[in-house]
């Protein structure tokens, strides 16, 4: 990217020149793997989530990774191999890894960006094959940057959602919060994230009363307000970022509208 347009960009949405650059970098590699996997690999999280279904709302936010599930019918030590030569046809990055945690592979992407800084996106491959409901090809492109859009399968709006739930039941983050509270803001069938969100509940292996869980998860953040904002507003377009603690009073009488109605 040009510089010049590097710094207009920055300026117009708010995000720091560095994370503006990256995201051209994220859109470029996922033209590359979806040349290289095609429709074994499905792509998930913040990215896809951002990408895909926010943009069409105005509220995308930038996501700095690429999060995968791999779908294969090899032993698990073929779809490792497998994934790893095929990561070798990456071009204008410094590819290394992988690492090997849970199932998971990470290979970390390096590249100079147009400041001389050398940056990473981080790309994480799921090996094992959880459930879904439905994955279609959809166009993933940056709401920020032109530049590179592609075709990639992606999962349904409920199935991402519900993962999101899952993920921010496990861990306090401000990305979760932000990303939940906005798909709800989105047009979802209801039935049919009841019936993913027992899907994943099942395959994760959560139990109790995960509701109640979701909404002590927010009570904490809501103690935090001010730290949780101040580590994600990065990530967040200036005219978009919001009053942290009436997000969460908001999105908690939106969970509990969704799940006891």
């Amino acid at each position: 990217m040009d510089i010049e347009m590097l710094r207009y960009i920055s300026a117009k949405t708010g995000l720091g020149l560095n994370y503006t650059s990256k995201d051209e970098k994220v859109s470029y590699l996922l033209t590359q793997l979806w040349d290289i996997f095609g429709e074994k690999m499905i792509l998930k999280g913040g990215t896809a989530l951002n990408r895909v279904y926010l943009s069409k709302i105005g509220v995308s936010r930038f996501s700095e990774d690429i999060d995968l599930d791999y779908f294969g019918d090899e032993a698990l030590n073929d779809k490792i191999e497998n994934v790893k030569k095929k990561m070798e046809d990456i071009r204008d990055f410094e590819v290394e890894g992988p690492r090997i945690l849970h199932r998971t592979l990470r290979f970390d992407c390096y590249y100079v960006n147009e400041l001389g800084n050398r940056d990473r996106v981080m790309v994480e491959i799921y090996l094992s094959m959880p459930p879904y409901l439905t994955c279609l090809n959809s166009l993933v492109k940056s709401p920020f940057v032109d530049t590179y859009p592609t075709i990639f399968s992606v999962y349904s709006l409920e199935d991402i959602l519900a993962r999101k739930m899952v993920a921010f039941y496990n861990r306090t983050e401000g990305k979760d919060i932000y990303d939940i509270f906005h798909t709800l803001c989105c047009d979802f069938n209801r039935e049919s994230l009841e019936k993913t969100v027992a899907m994943n509940l099942k395959f994760y292996r959560i139990e109790g009363n995960f509701y109640q869980g979701l909404i002590r998860r927010l009570n904490e953040a809501e103690k935090n307000a001010k730290y949780i904002g101040n580590s994600t507003n990065h990530f967040i377009p200036g005219r978009l970022r919001p009053n942290w603690r009436e997000l969460m009073i908001t999105l908690k009488e939106e969970l509990v509208n969704l799940f006891e109605s």
